[in-house]
């Protein structure tokens, strides 16, 4: 069910233990040869085939455009909200499903750079909201809940791991809005900061470096996005949405978690005269 085609009595007698799906995208510089809305648009077609594959199984909210994307804002085009209010955007936003009842929230996320401060606003609100404490609120990447889809010989992908505007994200272009992709432009380039420690890609590496993206590479793509293919695409998404759908299934179903019960304090014994 999408949230949005809803009447208010309608969100109100649904059974409140199905998953809310919350997608969250960005508006970002993708290269010379991506529209700057490559993660919303990514994001939110993966969301609507899993919500036509479960139905009233789960609720999806529309796909939040807008995220946290300061570091790209060196190439025109990016549209961003600092990290510290996207924190504070996305704790209003779940405390508006929890005021509607519901106890299972999944931020589907499809921007890296939204990762920390939606993970940031998950931690203080249920630190400090006894309601969002007792709820299941659980974040990932699309990336990250589908890694074991993403095979690259799987895919028939010449890179190890997605990073930015690269052959997996190019890929899922040419498949979802070719029109959009100008692969002409597209230019490969390898990560000027990759060594033994960094990995900008997904993949990871074992130290984090802070820069803004434009050190990283000069046309705004990372890895090599002239090799992607509209059946690579295809093949990826299908995969992705099939590992969604699967831990959405799973996750309708784990139990809420229990407050533990702490023993009180005892009262201090009164003094004998």
């Amino acid at each position: 069910m999408q949230w949005h085609e809803q009447s208010w009595p309608v969100i109100q007698r649904l059974d409140k233990r199905i998953p809310v799906v919350i997608p969250l995208g960005s508006c970002e510089q993708h290269g010379r040869h991506l529209p700057v809305l490559v993660d919303t648009f990514q994001v939110a077609a993966i969301a609507e085939r899993v919500e036509q594959r479960l139905g009233n199984q789960v609720l999806m909210t529309p796909a939040l455009w807008v995220g946290s994307s300061h570091h790209h804002l060196d190439f025109p085009g990016t549209i961003s909200l600092r990290p510290s209010l996207y924190t504070q955007v996305i704790q209003d936003l779940a405390r508006c499903v929890l005021r509607a009842g519901f106890k299972r929230f999944f931020f589907l996320n499809g921007h890296g750079g939204n990762e920390t401060p939606v993970a940031q606003a998950l931690s203080e609100l249920v630190a400090t909201d006894d309601q969002a404490d007792a709820c299941h609120l659980a974040l990932a990447s699309w990336w990250q809940v589908g890694r074991a889809a993403m095979a690259p010989n799987r895919h028939g992908m010449a890179s190890e791991a997605l990073s930015h505007a690269c052959e997996y994200e190019t890929s899922l272009m040419l498949f979802l809005r070719p029109e959009l992709v100008h692969q002409a432009q597209a230019r490969d380039v390898v990560d000027r900061l990759k060594n033994a420690w960094v990995d900008s890609s997904a993949a990871g590496g074992r130290v984090a470096v802070f820069h803004r993206f434009a050190r990283f590479t000069a046309p705004g793509s990372i890895g090599t996005p002239t090799q992607a293919t509209a059946e690579k695409g295809k093949s990826l998404f299908g995969a992705v949405v099939d590992e969604i759908v699967h831990f959405l299934e799973d996750f309708a179903h784990w139990p809420l978690p229990a407050a533990a019960s702490l023993p009180r304090p005892s009262k201090p014994k009164a003094a004998r005269p």
